[in-house]
């Protein structure tokens, strides 16, 4: 390699270059040659946010064998030990440690950066990122509200960067053989598809901890970044910040972003025509401000394999009764003409409807099964990440880009702003606009007034 060509450039063109070579020759040793190098390149990476589900990220990535880490960023000392810890026990290394991630964006060895923060710190570093020349896999959800997600899109569009969202569902074989199922026409016209997530909370949920110091080693003012100044209270710190407003998007932002994915993936379609959401925060005597009850309806146009007319999909979420997600308390459901087809991240099954159901002796309309995928889970966290990997060096689109996130994420954003204004919003997806009205003649002032945030100063978005 010239030594006047950068880590970065090398990584940036590789894929150009290995379409070149194959383009002028006849014979594929060369274009095997140059493919093993660039395979075998080290990437350099830094994980901002080293929290449980960053150090599980970041384990996928040193389990892959093909990268190097060179920095962790966290505002907690204590996590930044433990993923210190991580790096050592596996790649003998001792990565710089820093509490401000601006320290990880100009670091120029650096080639990719994972960001795990809370979902109020997901856009600032990842546009940084992008905008200095390094490629992010960013946790879902990828913003936290609209607007943002918009901007990001732009940022890393206009850098031209690859950036993988955490929404690993999609490098899931069996749910990959499910939605070509579906996407075969084999369920029959789709009409309605639900999503759901369960459990059991009550009736203290959170708890009712008091307001206190931060703990030592916690830069607190740097972990609140752009949302508004609150006393410090661990009900709203590591893990539990998902619950409020604030910082996160509730139950239909963090885990529903995940089921609503493979709703919209599989039945092709980019946004919804219209969503309504009704319930809120009924049960739990803790502070949360997110819902612990909620019912979301969208409204969908014409689908390929949906009616003319399009679909209806459906979020039920409780927190305070039903099963949890891990005893089977979450499901993606696709109801079409010929039977019921369910996914989960174990399995996907149908179960066909009879032509005549007063008849017991009626045939099916399909054949009935139920295909197991044990493991799938966390093979899949790494198949992710080594996706993100190969398309770091090809240049290609990965497999949850951000492009295709954001519409994922823009719905799961509109149920929350229905609830909040109390009623059935449109969306216009080209405008990013809300109205009153099915023929989005009438803008939804309150509503629009959802679509972002105020940032405080000293934490505001980058411009694109």
């Amino acid at each position: 390699m010239s030594e006047k060509l950068t880590r970065r450039a090398f990584l940036g063109t590789s894929g150009r270059t290995v379409a070149g070579i194959a383009a002028g020759l006849s014979s594929g040793v060369l274009l095997r040659d140059a493919s093993a190098a660039e395979a075998n390149e080290t990437i350099h990476v830094a994980l901002i946010g080293c929290g449980g589900m960053g150090r599980y990220k970041l384990n996928n990535f040193m389990d892959t064998k093909q990268c190097k880490v060179i920095a962790l960023c966290d505002v907690d000392d204590s996590q930044l030990d433990k993923a210190a810890a991580d790096v050592q026990a596996k790649l003998g290394l001792a990565p710089k440690r820093c509490k401000n991630y601006r320290e990880v964006i100009d670091m120029k060895d650096v080639d990719a950066v994972i960001v795990a923060t809370p979902d109020h710190w997901h856009a600032i570093p990842m546009m940084a990122a992008v905008a200095a020349g390094k490629d992010v896999y960013c946790e879902k959800p990828c913003c936290h509200n609209i607007r943002e997600g918009r901007a990001m899109v732009d940022a890393a569009r206009k850098h031209n960067r690859i950036v993988q969202v955490g929404t690993h569902q999609r490098s899931m074989p069996h749910i990959q053989a499910a939605r070509d199922f579906v996407q075969a026409g084999k369920l029959g016209t789709i009409s309605m598809t639900n999503t759901y997530t369960y459990g059991n909370e009550s009736p203290d949920g959170l708890g009712h901890d008091p307001d206190s110091d931060p703990p030592p080693g916690v830069d607190y003012n740097m972990w609140l970044g752009p949302a508004p100044v609150r006393p410090f209270n661990m009900r709203r710190f590591h893990s539990k910040w998902r619950w409020y407003f604030d910082y996160g998007c509730g139950m239909v932002g963090d885990w529903n972003v995940h089921l609503q994915d493979i709703i919209m993936w599989t039945m092709q379609v980019t946004h919804p025509v219209a969503v309504s959401a009704s319930g809120g925060k009924w049960i739990l005597t803790d502070d949360r401000d997110t819902p612990d009850v909620m019912q979301a309806v969208y409204e969908f146009g014409g689908a390929p394999n949906s009616s003319p007319k399009g679909f209806v999909q459906t979020y039920t979420m409780r927190k305070v009764s039903g099963k949890p997600w891990s005893a089977g308390g979450y499901g993606m459901d696709f109801h079409g003409t010929n039977g019921f087809l369910h996914m989960t991240r174990g399995d996907w099954k149908l179960e066909a409807d009879r032509k005549n159901w007063d008849d017991p002796n009626s045939p099916f309309r399909a054949e009935s099964f139920n295909r197991k995928a044990d493991g799938a889970d966390a093979a899949a966290h790494l198949a992710h990440v080594q996706d993100f990997l190969d398309c770091v060096r090809s240049r290609k689109t990965p497999i949850a880009s951000i492009e295709l996130h954001y519409n994922t994420v823009v719905t799961c954003h509109l149920a929350n702003i229905s609830l909040k204004v109390g009623r059935k919003i449109f969306w216009d997806h080209e405008k990013t606009m809300c109205f009153k009205d099915a023929e989005l003649t009438t803008p939804d002032k309150e509503a629009n007034a959802l679509l972002g945030r105020e940032y405080r100063k000293g934490f505001e978005l980058p411009e694109v």
